[in-house]
């Protein structure tokens, strides 16, 4: 038995080996988990793939070992232990923190000797240059477990058992750390196709939030949004969703409750753009953003027309500001307050403590904008300026 394989049975977990399936999938664990988090995968993929699960020290099987606080040298680690086991083309996947270790390990592999990932999706995950919104390091067990009942990542039995806790909380910590100070390697990004995931439903990493994943990749990325929070891949019908998009082939690009409409980070298609705000003449121009910080675009399309687009970026110290159009023949479908709503996620991921947005005043957003808490502060000219305080 090599060494390397010795590594291998530390490190890799395949509750079912499938050695005739056509590809393999490498599953990097979220912040505190192991590799059954991904134990219903193996039947969910059937014979189309083989379930590869990473186990991280720490956790599980190798909970008496201390977690690694360096996201890089656990890369490479599964790296080497990797060499081993990849034998076909194979995908990397990544919850959350895992999917920046998927991230790094798609670019030390091939720097390894081994072989390029055919594929690598990376879901839930704030792109390196949007931080976590508070310092984890001296965050108290108590808040932890709050920021974990929120994500919705831990049962509540598990969470309120003191010794779970105490087994959990110590490398969960660790990793978030590591996680706050994770910075890509330098020399590029993977040049590998990608996708990116998110849960419409989670604040902390929203899929206009995820979508920022694309300043750090090669060519297209698309994004997918799959209904829950930022454990959406709990859910067993999501699960099989992901388990197209992790082999290529999804159902849908973006199965979401829109009516079909797909959301997508803005290409910079200024002439479509241009068409967009002719059907609009007398719509609120866009706010003067500072150009240098953060700024989110967002469009929707119905084949090749824009029908809506959204910008939101920071004003000032506090605020963020947002900006959107839709198109008068869709504008009772509700987009421009999908956008606003991905507008909103955005500013909260990037600890503002206001959205600020100007419409019409007699523009159709303004019954979302009161069910969701934004208030009016100030009408001039037939337009109106709605503020949503985002914390205290």
């Amino acid at each position: 038995m090599t060494d390397a394989t010795i590594r291998s049975n530390r490190w890799i977990q395949r509750a079912q080996p499938r050695p005739d399936a056509p590809v393999q999938v490498v599953c990097l664990p979220s912040a505190g988990a192991g590799p059954s988090m991904y134990s219903r995968w193996a039947a969910a993929l059937g014979d189309r793939a083989e379930v590869v699960a990473v186990t991280l020290p720490g956790r599980e099987g190798r909970s008496m070992e201390q977690a690694c606080p360096d996201l890089h040298l656990l890369a490479r680690q599964i790296a080497v232990a990797l060499l081993s086991t990849l034998d076909r083309p194979y995908v990397l996947f990544g919850h959350s923190m895992g999917a920046l270790i998927a991230y790094t390990l798609a670019r030390v592999l091939p720097e390894a000797g081994g072989p390029a990932p055919a594929r690598l999706v990376m879901s839930a995950a704030r792109p390196p240059d949007l931080p976590l919104p508070a310092a984890v390091a001296t965050s108290s067990d108590q808040e932890l477990v709050a920021g974990l009942r929120e994500l919705g990542g831990m049962p509540d039995e598990i969470l309120a058992d003191p010794d779970w806790l105490a087994m959990l909380l110590k490398p969960l910590r660790t990793d978030l750390t590591a996680v706050d100070a994770f910075q890509p390697l330098p020399g590029g990004p993977p040049s590998c196709p990608a996708a990116l995931v998110a849960g419409y439903g989670d604040d902390h990493a929203p899929p206009a939030v995820v979508a920022g994943w694309r300043r750090f990749l090669t060519g297209p990325a698309p994004v997918y949004a799959l209904p829950g929070n930022h454990f959406y891949l709990r859910q067993p019908a999501n699960v099989k969703a992901l388990g197209a998009i992790v082999l290529g082939a999804p159902d849908r690009p973006h199965p979401a409750p829109w009516g079909g409409c797909t959301v997508e980070p803005f290409d910079g298609d200024r002439a479509a753009l241009a068409a967009l705000r002719a059907t609009r003449p007398h719509a609120p121009a866009p706010p003067d953003l500072d150009p240098g910080q953060h700024l989110l675009r967002l469009a929707v399309r119905d084949g090749d027309q824009l029908i809506a687009y959204a910008e939101c970026g920071v004003a000032g110290e506090e605020e963020c500001h947002a900006w959107g159009l839709v198109h008068p023949a869709v504008a009772r479908r509700g987009l421009g307050g999908l956008l606003l709503g991905e507008c909103r996620a955005y500013a909260a991921a990037l600890g503002r403590k206001a959205l600020v947005t100007t419409v019409d005043g007699h523009d159709e957003q303004a019954p979302w904008l009161v069910a969701r808490g934004f208030h009016p502060e100030r009408s001039a000219g037939g337009r109106a300026t709605w503020r949503l305080r985002l914390e205290g």
